[in-house]
C-alpha cells in the first residue's frame, strides 16, 4: 500500500467517526433541549405551552409570538396600548420591573410574568386551589406572603390575590391606573403537562382576555430573536407585520427575505456547523502538522551488528546450544575479571586464583563466583531457567567489578 493509500485511509476512517460524532451530539441536543425552552410557545415538550397556545388560536383570540426585546415594543405606535404581554420564564427569577415597563403598564397595557420566585413554605407540593374556573392543579410550595414588596412600583396601586390558600398567594395582581401587572410562583400554571385539567388553561386564557386586549406571547426571553430588528434597534416607524402561518410578528423586510447566516444562527443547523468546525480542528491536531507538503518520516538505520547478534541468539534459542554459551560468554567475562583483579588477560587463570584474588580485593562472598566457574567447566547443555540464572549471576560480578 503506498503512502497516499495509507493517508486517503486515515482521512476516510476519521471522517465517518467524525459524522457519526456530529449525527450523535446533533440527537443528543435535540433530545435534551435548550433550557431557556421552558415556557416556550414553541415547545411541545411538558413544560412547554404550545398546547396553550394553539388552544387560544383555536378560539379565535388574536394572539401572536413576540421576538424582539422589550424596548422595541415600546417603540412601535400599535403596541404602546391596549397589549397583554405574557412572560413565562425559563427559571424561577425575582420580581423586577423597569421604569419603562412600568411606564408601558400604567398607559393601559397588561404584563403577566409566570415564574417570579417567592419563599418556600412547610406545605403539600401539589395542591389543589379554587378559582371562577375550577380547581386549578398547582405543584409548588411558594407562596407571596401579604407583604409582597412593592418599593419598585410607582404612582398609586392596588394588590389583590388572584388564586392563593391559606399559606399565601400563588397569583397577585397590582393595578397600576389603567394598565395591570400579574405575577405567579409557577412557569407551569398552563404548561403542556395539564392538558387534561383545564381549569388551569382557562384561568390563563381568561387573566390573558380579560380586557380584551391583543395578546403577545414574549419568546425573546426563550431565545427565539429577530436579528434584523435587533440592528434596528434605534430606527423607528418600522413598519411591522404578522406571519399568517406561525403568528409571529416580524418586519416587513423579515418576512420578504433576510441574512441566511441569522436565518442559521436561529435554528439547530448552527449546531451542525459548530460540530462540521470540531471535526476540522481534530482533523488538523491528529495529523500534528499545518496544511501543506506531506512528510514521510525516514526509516531508522538498521545496525548490522546488533542486528547479527539478535539473529545469532535467535539460531542458538532454537537448537537449545547452551554449552555453546556457556563456553563464549564464560571466557570473554573470566578475561574481563582477571584483568580488573590484575591477573592479566593473556590466558585463563586457574578458578581457585581468580576466586583467591576476588575474596581478597573485594571481600564480598564467592558464592556468584563459584556457580559461574563450575558450569564453564562442566561445559555440558543446561535447562533454559539455569542458563538465565547464570547470566544474571555475570552481571552481578560484573556490577561489583564496575564493569
Amino acid at each position: 500500500m503506498t503512502d497516499f493509500q495509507k493517508l486517503f485511509k486515515q482521512y476516510w476512517q476519521l471522517g465517518i467517526l467524525t459524522a457519526i460524532a456530529i449525527v450523535l451530539l446533533t440527537m443528543i441536543s435535540a433530545i435534551s433541549g435548550d433550557g431557556r425552552q421552558v415556557g416556550s410557545s414553541y415547545s411541545i415538550a411538558a413544560n412547554g405551552y404550545n398546547a396553550w397556545y394553539q388552544m387560544m388560536i383555536d378560539r379565535g383570540i388574536e394572539i401572536h409570538r413576540w421576538r424582539k426585546s422589550f424596548p422595541q415594543l415600546t417603540t412601535i405606535p400599535r403596541y404602546q396600548k391596549g397589549i397583554t404581554l405574557i412572560q413565562v420564564q425559563p427559571q424561577l427569577e425575582r420580581f423586577s420591573i423597569t421604569n419603562q415597563q412600568q411606564q408601558w403598564v400604567i398607559q393601559g397595557n397588561t404584563l403577566i410574568v409566570l415564574g417570579v420566585t417567592a419563599p418556600a413554605m412547610e406545605i403539600p407540593f401539589k395542591t389543589e386551589l379554587e378559582s371562577s374556573q375550577g380547581a386549578v392543579r398547582i405543584e409548588t410550595t411558594r407562596r407571596f406572603g401579604s407583604d409582597i414588596t412593592t418599593r419598585e412600583l410607582e404612582k398609586d396601586i392596588s394588590k389583590q390575590i388572584v388564586l392563593g390558600d391559606r399559606s399565601g398567594s400563588v397569583i397577585t395582581q397590582f393595578n397600576l391606573e389603567k394598565g395591570r401587572i400579574i405575577i405567579a410562583t409557577t412557569p407551569y400554571l398552563a404548561a403542556n403537562a395539564y392538558q387534561d385539567i383545564r381549569a388551569n388553561y382557562e384561568l390563563l386564557a381568561e387573566l390573558v382576555t380579560k380586557d380584551r386586549q391583543q395578546v403577545l406571547v414574549d419568546e425573546y426571553i426563550h431565545g427565539y430573536i429577530d436579528f434584523r430588528s435587533e440592528k434596528r434597534l434605534r430606527q423607528r416607524d418600522r413598519k411591522s407585520v404578522i406571519d399568517p402561518k406561525t403568528g409571529d410578528i416580524k418586519t416587513d423586510d423579515d418576512v420578504n427575505g433576510g441574512d441566511a447566516w441569522n436565518y442559521l444562527a436561529s435554528t439547530p443547523l448552527i449546531i451542525v456547523f459548530l460540530n462540521l468546525g470540531l471535526g476540522l480542528l481534530v482533523l488538523i491536531w491528529q495529523q500534528n502538522r499545518r496544511f501543506g507538503k506531506i512528510v514521510i518520516p525516514k526509516s531508522p538505520e538498521i545496525d548490522n551488528g546488533e542486528a547479527y547478534i539478535q539473529a545469532l541468539g535467535g539460531v542458538l534459542h532454537q537448537a537449545n546450544s547452551s554449552e555453546f554459551v556457556l563456553q563464549q560468554i564464560g571466557k570473554a567475562s573470566q578475561l574481563s575479571w582477571q584483568q580488573k583483579l590484575g591477573l592479566g588477560k593473556e590466558r585463563l587463570v586457574e578458578s581457585q586464583a581468580l576466586i583467591t584474588a576476588w575474596e581478597n580485593q573485594t571481600r564480598l562472598p564467592t558464592d556468584n563466583l563459584r556457580f559461574v566457574l563450575q558450569l564453564m567447566s562442566e561445559s555440558r547443555r543446561i535447562a533454559p531457567d539455569k542458563l538465565t540464572t547464570w547470566l544474571t549471576k555475570i552481571r552481578e560480578i560484573d556490577r561489583h567489578l564496575g564493569l
